[in-house]
């Protein structure tokens, strides 16, 4: 047997509605404990989002970066002005 406490379905605390999901739905969880004693895995929606969030900011670069997307926007709209 296994169980996401209410707190780890979601890193959003809106979307922490346990009725968002119905017995039987496939999710990708992490696993956050293994209880030997009891059988029991503890799994985390929560847990799988921050480590695939930390992963991309590893392999694309930090997300403070110092370029915010105004100055994006900014500079791409200035060279469509110059066009």
């Amino acid at each position: 047997k296994s169980f996401i406490r209410r707190s780890d379905l979601s890193r959003d605390r809106a979307e922490q509605r346990p009725e968002r999901f119905q017995v039987g739905d496939k999710i990708d969880v992490r696993v956050t404990n293994i209880d030997a004693k009891t059988r029991r895995l503890g799994l985390s929606i929560k847990a799988r989002e921050i480590a695939e969030e930390k992963e991309a900011v590893a392999q694309y670069g930090s997300s403070d970066s110092g370029a915010s997307l105004g100055d994006i926007l900014g500079a791409a709209l200035k060279g469509d002005e110059e066009e």
